[in-house]
């Protein structure tokens, strides 16, 4: 079976108006943008869009608008599915299927948490609800739960479970998956933009990155060029990109990057939706110098 995607896959940014409300014009603006860079895949509903803090009315409707936008252009669709409670993952899984995605992403189950054991059930349930591919999603820094290599081999014998997202940044973890799994249908993903390049050349096919919200093109140039072992440029991005990378993450996700597209004049408003609050001054300075150092190299 093909990969998903090779390259760059966008956890989208999902923009609000001051009083908190969605801007769904600035959301096809930002989808349209994404689409016009080059990226691989979309990713909507999927941590950077918050959808902790959205009725799943509003989740469905984000789906159906990324879906109709992408639809003839070759960018393939993700659609967050993740949930504590196994029904709802089911609930949501199956309406992507419905709306015409073309794959499921889903996260461990976080707060209650569960077992290995738990987790395998979880992960089997939600994809027996449709015949959508299913891409795990590993974020033990959120969730306080880390999907074991032994899990990961059990799940992959799963015909439609057939990548991960890790978000572990743990090259060494990456690595051991990759080695356990090289003879079976399943594929990586970086869940990290600080980690691209070590993440690309020991086997995954590419990344789901916040950094593209910013610089789709440069980030897919970038992504491509690891994947190509052109890495001369790889490792020139690499280094070019690595204090926005690490700026983009000074503060919580999704706050960062909303800073940042409001100053590249992308979006009309870095508001989220609480508990998270716009950041510091301080902390927007550091990112957008960064940004402006990257800018002037030219790319």
């Amino acid at each position: 079976m093909e990969p998903i995607f090779e390259g760059t896959g966008v956890a989208l940014v999902l923009p609000m108006f001051e009083d908190g409300s969605i801007d769904y014009e600035g959301y096809k603006r930002q989808v349209q943008r994404m689409i016009d860079g080059g990226v691989k895949a979309l990713l909507v509903n999927g941590t950077t869009g918050e959808p902790a803090t959205i009725d799943i009315e509003d989740e469905f409707e984000l789906t159906k608008i990324t879906v109709e936008m992408a639809k003839g252009t070759g960018v393939k669709v993700i659609v967050g599915a993740g949930s504590n409670y196994t029904a709802q993952a089911i609930r949501k899984a199956k309406f992507n299927a419905e709306a015409g995605a073309d794959a499921n992403l889903v996260v461990t189950p976080y707060y209650n948490k569960t077992s290995q054991r738990g987790l395998i059930e979880h992960y089997k349930a939600v994809a027996a609800a449709s015949d959508l591919p299913l891409i795990m999603y590993n974020v033990p820094g959120r969730t306080g739960m880390k999907i074991s290599v032994d899990t990961v081999v059990e799940l992959a014998k799963v015909p439609n479970i057939v990548a991960m997202k890790d978000a572990t940044d743990d090259i060494a973890y990456a690595m051991e998956v990759l080695t356990r799994t090289k003879d079976m249908d399943f594929d990586l993903y970086s869940g990290c933009d600080d980690n691209i390049l070590p993440f690309i050349a020991a086997g995954g096919k590419g990344v789901i990155s916040v950094l593209s919200n910013l610089y789709p093109r440069e980030t897919e140039m970038f992504a491509q060029a690891a994947l190509k072992g052109d890495l001369e440029l790889a490792r020139k991005m690499a280094y070019d990109l690595n204090d926005v990378s690490k700026y983009l993450f000074i503060d919580v996700n999704p706050i960062m990057p909303k800073a940042a597209l409001k100053h590249m004049g992308v979006i009309e408003s870095d508001m989220l939706r609480q508990p998270l609050i716009p950041t510091t001054e301080e902390n927007k300075k550091l990112l957008f110098d960064a940004m402006k150092e990257f800018e002037s190299k030219g790319y």
